[in-house]
């Protein structure tokens, strides 16, 4: 009798005796029913399937039986057609590209949590992604984020490496967690490619421990300097105007201390601008030495404070802007009122105010000016809000409220740009400010305690920009004057938008002073211009290449050539001829071998940023990263995806 596992599947469900003759290739088996005996080759189960047919009931079974051991164990084609699957190595490149995306495209850029890869859903995805890939652990991608950091940080020390002049900002940030962290990012021209371009780049938020004290922020500052090589290279430093941060980098920096508090070894502020003739270059070099590495105010930070300034002092409009807070309140809060309220105006909303940014409340008002002031009041009527309904009067108080703070609004974010440049406008914004309130004093109605107190902030806080352009007088051992750095006027005369336009629209002086101005700042100009092509050619080497050329013919047209067509003074008056309203960066990027010694001063001066904008866009990207979902990122890890997100090449 022959092994019946190895029987067909019919002989094995319906027969027995299973008998097999291989001499013969014949197969025999007796039905179970019916005990008769089958006989069919050894290739086919025609006769055996034939006679169990007779059996409807029992054939029946067998079919659903046969169906179901198909399901269970029946192979698919594909599976005596395709190996089995094996997975990458790990240093196989498609196995490091997508960990290498994981990390890059979803854990910085997208700003998804580490744990994800844990994660048995996306761990899913990627194997249907691709089968061969191996998903890696949380750990494995934070111990390569590491390495991503240290990538980032020597590019940017190669690239910083051959950049002369540069400009940080500065500033101190506290997570969900209360953790502090120091930001610092620098600020340079690239001149190297086809197109100019100003580079910003994060260089470190890092970790932050003990007492916010002016000494501990300089010691920490100068270690980030250090590991970039860059101390001897930053101009200027820009933070707000804290007192801690004032100590730091007067620790940082001695020689701006004595800038700052010895009047009689470098020229003060006031006098560089009253007296620039011949005989005053040797004293104007030395002040152009000692005001490197100088800390500027934040621009955006001191014009916060003078509207700050002016709203405290004004009490006419706080019903106004108590009851815009509220509709604003109801707003989020409201579902009735909402529904109410959208149904007459739209899917538009009222943002919330935040007692620490002017500019929110400005746009919560400007944004219920764009409502019907009728419709508005019978919305507020219907769902119960009569209180919250402004009257006429406060209603035209909230028109001119938005009125004069609309040009501030413009210069906040006309000055807090990364890729564009900034220093240039703050002299004009200033000057336009004040021409703006000047002029707003005529047709204002119920606010005009609000623009003289807005003025006499203005004034106060941009005094050294009003000395400098002769709107004002300095007092008597005033010192340093904020915003008196020639850098701001520099940068807005060199910046094609501007050049002098503003000194004949926004400095309210006598056209003969406008004239002295005009002259004592192209002065100024030229003087840095001299200053800056001996540092770079040395005394006498003009002189030694022009006598190198003595046996050439028309001798004299190429000193006159030399000695005219590439000075300062020519450069300057063939840059004031030609800028009219241009992009600045396009305009040098033309203009570069025409006027050479401009160039430079431009690229160092247009550089600097008007405001710590750029550190504080850091610190948001620091709280969209550290969600209240991933409050236990530890500061390590929160450092570098902050790092990273900062930092793309």
């Amino acid at each position: 009798m022959a092994d019946s596992s190895r029987a067909p599947q019919i002989v094995s469900f319906g027969y027995k005796d299973f008998e097999l003759d291989r001499a013969n290739k014949k197969r025999f088996a007796r039905c179970k029913i019916c005990n008769a005996r089958i006989s069919d080759t050894t290739t086919t189960t025609s006769n055996f399937i034939r006679h169990f047919k007779n059996h409807k009931e029992r054939y029946d079974e067998y079919l659903k039986s046969k169906i179901h051991c198909s399901d269970l164990q029946q192979p698919s084609l594909s599976q005596f057609i395709v190996p089995q699957t094996t997975t990458y190595p790990v240093n196989h490149p498609r196995q490091k590209a997508i960990t290498e995306a994981i990390i890059s495209d979803l854990i910085i850029n997208c700003n998804m949590p580490l744990s994800i890869t844990d994660n048995k859903h996306f761990i899913h995805f990627l194997s249907v992604m691709d089968t061969k890939y191996t998903a890696v652990s949380r750990r494995t991608i934070t111990s390569r984020l590491d390495t991503v950091v240290s990538e980032r940080q020597s590019k940017l020390i190669s690239e910083m490496a051959t950049v002369e002049n540069l400009s940080v900002t500065v500033d101190i940030w506290s997570d969900r967690r209360m953790r502090g962290f120091l930001g610092v990012t620098a600020h340079w021209m690239n001149t190297a490619a086809d197109a100019i371009t100003l580079k910003s780049h994060l260089l470190a938020c890092n970790r932050f421990k003990g007492s916010h004290t002016g000494e501990r922020i300089c010691e920490e500052f100068e270690q980030i300097c250090d590991q970039y090589k860059i101390k001897q290279k930053i101009d200027h430093i820009i933070c707000d105007n804290a007192p801690n941060m004032k100590k730091a980098f007067t620790t940082c920096f001695p020689s701006s201390a004595e800038a700052d508090e010895d009047d009689d070894d470098c020229l003060d502020d006031a006098e560089l601008w009253n007296a620039l003739p011949v005989d005053e270059e040797e004293r104007l070099n030395e002040t152009l030495t000692s005001k490197s590495q100088h800390r500027l105010q934040c621009f955006a930070h001191t014009l916060q404070l003078v509207v700050g300034d002016g709203l405290k002092e004004t009490r006419a409009v706080s019903s106004a802007l108590a009851k815009a807070s509220r509709i604003s309140s109801l707003l989020h809060t409201s579902t009735s009122f909402k529904e109410e309220f959208e149904k007459e105006f739209g899917q538009r909303g009222v943002p919330a105010s935040v007692v620490t940014r002017w500019n929110s409340t400005f746009r919560q008002l400007k944004s219920l000016l764009s409502c019907d002031y009728q419709t508005l009041s019978k919305v507020l009527d219907v769902r119960g809000h009569r209180e919250t309904i402004f009257t006429l009067r406060e209603w035209a108080q909230i028109k001119e409220l938005v009125s004069i703070l609309k040009p501030f609004a413009d210069a906040t974010d006309l000055t807090q740009g990364e890729k564009v440049v900034t220093i240039s406008a703050v002299i004009p914004c200033v000057l336009s400010l004040n021409h703006h309130l000047e002029n707003q004093k005529e047709g204002t109605q119920y606010l005009v305690n609000l623009i003289h107190s807005l003025q006499r902030s203005l004034q106060r806080r941009f005094k050294g920009i009003f000395v400098n352009v002769k709107m004002s007088q300095p007092e008597t051992n005033e010192g340093i004057l904020p915003f008196s750095d020639p850098v701001y006027v520099k940068a807005a005369v060199l910046d094609p938008a501007f050049g002098f336009i503003w000194i004949e629209h926004d400095v309210l002086v006598d056209d003969k002073l406008k004239e002295q101005l005009t002259m004592e700042v192209k002065n100024l100009i030229l003087q840095e211009a001299e200053h800056t092509n001996m540092e770079q050619t040395g005394h006498g080497d003009e002189e030694e290449q022009i006598k190198g050329d003595e046996t050439g013919l028309f001798l004299y047209h190429k000193k006159q050539k030399k000695s005219t067509h590439f000075s300062p003074a020519a450069q300057l008056n063939h840059y004031l001829d030609n800028c009219d309203g241009q992009n600045c960066l396009l305009f040098w990027g033309m203009n570069k071998e025409k006027m050479p010694s401009l160039f430079q001063i431009a690229m160092r001066v247009l550089a600097v940023p008007a405001s710590s904008a750029p550190v504080e866009r850091v610190f948001s990207h620091g709280g969209i990263i550290m969600r209240p979902h991933r409050s236990q990122l530890s500061a390590i890890v929160l450092a570098n995806l902050i790092f990273c997100k900062c930092n793309t090449f």
